[in-house]
């Protein structure tokens, strides 16, 4: 019997996924062939390959060595469709559009402000940015590239842990003296309740429990806007904070900051004008600055 690849990579990614649907999603095919494709894989090697719990799955103890065969497969097949071919050297050849989602801030303050310089390198690419608050689907393409702030549970993802997001606490003056700028005592403005759960949330509750808060947004960019005309704080991230003209990024201080991470599909990462953008997104966000390395 030959070889069962299609079989080895539907299972492969339905362990990495952890159940069928989300494989299915991954896979742009539906929940029906993947189950289809695993029979045929375990009817090829004999024995079951799935533990099943409920909607989740897991590699049986006798199928722990075929997923790491698989795995490695995978790994070697993307490796070579990842080596640039020969036309690659020539920046000018790479083309397309490529669509990024993230954070508003940093793609407004840390991606969009480089785009010149991707032009330049790639005058054929067209980058296309999508701020969200919402995780955009990588499987369901509705992106190419994702740039998160929590590393993903689930998902066949080449993921990458590019650097750190710094955060700070900012204060309109509004004519105080510095010494006057007591965040104990000013009002705040805050995130809304949506993200209370968040690194740099939680320490702002475990810091300032009884600040008082006389508004609320869904983004920094707005938030900075609220911030006109009195005196007041809210945390922000650096990279927002620190170009706003007007602002004073208090001392003493060191929020929890978030970790970023770099995502693209397994599929789509070897795509010249996706490698492209990828790289060079890890070149301009390590800034040393407002992300810094880990």
């Amino acid at each position: 019997m030959s070889l069962d690849w299609e079989g080895l990579r539907t299972f492969a990614h339905v362990c990495q996924a952890g159940n069928m649907s989300a494989a299915a999603r991954e896979l742009g095919v539906n929940q029906t062939t993947v189950a289809r494709r695993i029979a045929r894989l375990e009817e090829w090697v004999g024995y079951a390959v799935l533990h099943r719990d409920g909607r989740s799955v897991a590699p049986t103890a006798r199928a722990q060595a075929l997923l790491q065969t698989a795995q490695q497969m995978q790994e070697t097949v993307s490796g070579l469709l990842a080596r640039e071919p020969e036309a690659d050297h020539n920046n000018k050849q790479i083309s397309g559009i490529v669509r990024l989602t993230g954070v508003d801030a940093i793609l407004q303050d840390c991606v969009a402000p480089h785009m010149a310089s991707l032009h330049r390198l790639y005058p054929g690419i067209a980058l296309e940015l999508i701020g969200a608050n919402r995780n955009l689907s990588l499987p369901q393409r509705e992106t190419d590239i994702a740039i998160r702030l929590a590393r993903p549970e689930s998902g066949a993802f080449h993921i990458r842990r590019l650097g750190y997001l710094e955060y700070g606490i900012y204060c309109n003056p509004d004519g105080l003296l510095p010494d006057a700028l007591d965040p104990a005592q000013l009002t705040w403005i805050d995130l809304d309740e949506f993200f209370s759960d968040k690194p740099e949330q939680k320490w702002l509750s475990d810091h300032f429990p009884d600040r008082k808060i006389i508004g609320y947004a869904n983004r920094g960019s707005i938030m900075v806007a609220m911030m006109a005309g009195h005196a007041c704080c809210a945390l922000l991230p650096r990279c927002v904070g620190d170009r706003v003209d007007g602002l004073t990024r208090l001392g003493g201080y060191d929020p929890t900051g978030r970790d970023v991470w770099l995502l693209t599909h397994q599929d789509k990462r070897h795509l010249p004008p996706v490698r492209a953008v990828a790289d060079w997104l890890v070149d301009i966000l390590l800034d040393g600055d407002f992300i810094t390395r880990l």
